[in-house]
């Protein structure tokens, strides 16, 4: 694990991007200002343009170069929530690249909270944008080993040990309209919609949250991502036997079309081994443990691996992991 960032290392320079450690997932950074950096990301990532990036910041002076108007909302729940894993979406200015933001007029900007990814930050001197360093649809990383075996030498990384997280940030966007704050949750994460609602009540803002959106806001709203090396089985019936699950998942599997939404659907061509996702009862150390142990799981080579869904996995708390769960699955029995 690195202490610091080194020396040597500059994004100015090719392969201009870099795989960066944060509480979340580790990142695959390019500077903001440069679009041989950006262009890269979506080479190495095979992800498609259509798909938003998120820029990361040092400071709140940063972050308010990056929009139109810096409300009051963004700076009460920056103060309580910054350095951590929430992002803002946001009216952009001019400044911002329209790749980074996939030709939307918003931007997603966020404060990490990891020394180094603050470090690198600052030594550049600009924002970095930064989506999550695996390949487009497939396991988020949470460790410099996960993203060595994603992308081999082809990125310099940052060792910053384990991430503290472990599953992407919170993102909300934030439109001030007729004199309220207008809010939705884009994507669930660490930071919940009780806890959002907490800060600005207490400081007497006006807002209100709204459930229509459209997914093209935010990263990772594909129908399936987060995706293993393996099919994934969510399975809501207690009493179903694993012959049971690797019949109904051989039956419905053959249904599901090769590619979804530019995700290949990984098929078996046989159903007989079952590997179990094992994670804890406590809903942060299992979003924590989630990717670390789907990839771990995976590399054992099942043909199919299965989680069961149980009564304790309800309410705001887990939210953020089911909504994981749920993409990184090809069926749900």
């Amino acid at each position: 694990m690195s202490s610091s960032v080194p020396s040597f290392l500059s994004l100015k320079a090719s392969p201009f991007v870099v795989a960066m450690p944060t509480e979340t997932v580790y990142g695959l950074a390019a500077r903001i200002d440069s679009r041989q950096g950006i262009e890269a990301i979506f080479k190495i990532k095979q992800r498609p343009f259509f798909d938003p990036l998120i820029v990361h910041v040092c400071s709140l002076e940063q972050a308010k170069t990056l929009v139109q108007e810096w409300s009051q909302a963004a700076e009460i729940l920056a103060e309580a929530f910054w350095p951590g894993p929430i992002t803002f979406v946001l009216p952009k200015n001019s400044s911002v690249d329209p790749l980074i933001t996939s030709g939307l007029e918003s931007v997603g900007i966020r404060m990490p909270r990891h020394p180094l990814a603050l470090e690198l930050i600052m030594r550049e001197g600009v924002p970095l944008a930064a989506p999550s360093a695996n390949l487009f649809g497939r396991t988020s990383p949470t460790s410099a080993a996960h993203v060595a075996s994603e992308f081999g030498n082809q990125v310099p990384i940052i060792d910053g040990g384990e991430c503290q997280v472990g599953l992407e940030s919170t993102v909300l966007r934030i439109f001030q309209k007729d004199g309220s704050a207008e809010l939705a949750i884009l994507r669930p994460g660490a930071i919940s919609k009780s806890e959002i609602e907490a800060v600005l009540s207490a400081k007497k803002i006006t807002f209100h949250f709204v459930d229509s959106i459209e997914k093209s806001q935010a990263p990772g709203q594909m129908k399936h991502h987060y995706m293993p090396e393996v099919p994934l089985i969510l399975v809501k019936g207690a009493g179903l036997s694993d012959n049971d699950i690797l019949q109904r998942a051989q039956s419905q599997m053959a249904e599901i079309p090769e590619i979804v939404e530019g995700v290949k659907i990984i098929k078996p061509n046989k159903f007989e081994k079952i590997g179990i996702l094992k994670l804890s009862q406590d809903p942060a150390l299992a979003s924590r443990q989630f990717y670390s142990e789907l990839r771990r799981s995976a590399s054992e080579k099942p043909d199919i691996l299965v989680f069961r869904i149980e009564k304790i996995h309800q309410g705001e708390l887990w939210l953020p992991l089911f909504d994981r769960l749920t993409k990184a699955a090809s069926l749900i029995v």
